[in-house]
Order: structure tokens, then sequence, then C-alpha cells
């Protein structure tokens, strides 16, 4: 029955966290880009130092209120089935979604011949021949190839069965957001559970 009320509410997270940053960004999007970009800035400035910082600022903006709508849908969901959540970690786990799931996504894109072969040219053949370039490099490759398809594995799935990046990207965020708070609970439960053991 627990497994149950915590799957219902991690349902309820992703789905209200998504709508709630969707809206928010809808708003962010609309004000920052059809008001101030084009309304309020619009032909006034020509620099484009200006013009790349202005729009950075709206960006950042648009996405500060995706992640304050996901933050608190989750939070919301979370107080219903009884249970509170540290808002700080909710937050940053909901701004490292998105960019985790665009990482994972290049992954899954990268092709690993053609990025040995690139390195091939990189520094002088003395550099190479002296400290094995290639060869460390080659085994570095061989490394993180395996570590990194893995961890790359369902999104990879995820999107060969067809479902568009965009719908991965609008749950990225409350994923996010679950996963750092409750990995905040985890490690609460060790610490109090180290305290009981000294106790």
């Amino acid at each position: 029955m627990e497994n149950r009320s915590t799957g219902l509410m991690t349902l309820g997270q992703i789905g209200l966290g998504s709508i709630a940053g969707v809206i928010l960004v809808s708003v962010g999007y609309l004000f920052t880009n059809n008001l101030f970009l084009q309304v309020i800035i619009a032909d006034r400035i020509h620099h484009g130092f200006w013009i790349g910082l202005f729009t950075l600022a709206a960006f950042l903006l648009t996405y500060g209120l995706g992640v304050v709508g996901v933050a608190y849908g989750v939070k919301w969901v979370a107080q219903q089935f009884g249970q509170d959540c540290n808002l700080r970690h909710v937050w940053q786990g909901a701004f490292l979604g998105p960019p985790t799931l665009a990482v994972l996504i290049m992954i899954t894109k990268l092709d690993w011949q053609t990025l040995i072969e690139s390195m091939s040219g990189v520094g002088s053949l003395q550099y190479q021949s002296k400290f094995g370039f290639h060869t460390l490099f080659h085994l570095l490759i061989l490394v993180i190839r395996p570590i990194a398809s893995l961890l790359s594995l369902p999104v990879h799935l995820l999107l060969k069965i067809g479902l568009p990046p965009e719908l991965l990207y609008t749950v990225s965020a409350p994923v996010g957001g679950i996963l750092g708070y409750r990995f905040d609970w985890h490690r609460a439960d060790e610490k109090s559970t180290e305290s009981e053991l000294i106790s």
C-alpha cells in the first residue's frame, strides 16, 4: 500500500510539476519575448553585446519561472500525501533536470568513432609519441563509453519508441526535483541512523 501511495504521489508530482512549469514558462516567454524584447527593447539597442545580455536575462527569467512552478507543484503534491520536502533541494534538482537530459540526449547521438578520429591530429607528433596521447585517449574512451551508454540507455529507449524530446524536457524538471529532495531524505535518514548508533 505504501509503494502504491508513493507511486501515485510521484505521478502526481510529475504531472502537476510539469503543468505548473509549462504555464509559468509560457507566461515568462510571453512577457520577456513579446513585451520586453520586442516592445521595450525593440530597435532601441543595436549593439550585439547588449542584445545578447538582455536575451540571456530574458532566458534566465523564463527558465527560473519554470523551475519555481515545478518546485511548488512537487512540494504541494508531497504535502497532500502528508510528506514534506526541502524546497531548496527541489529547486536544485528541477534546475539541473533539463541540462542533464540535454547531455544524455547528446550522448545518444554521439559518434564515438568520429570522436576518436577527430583527436588524431591533436598535439604535436613529439608530444603524442612521448606521452602516448592517442593510447591514453583511446583507453579513456573505452572506460567512458560503456558508462555513458548505460546512463543514457533510458533516454535512448524513450526516444526510440517515438516520445518527442519536448515531452522529455517537460518532465525532466519535476523528475530532477523529485530526485533532489528524495536524495536529501536518504541523507537525512543516514544521519539520523548514525546519531542513533552513536548515542
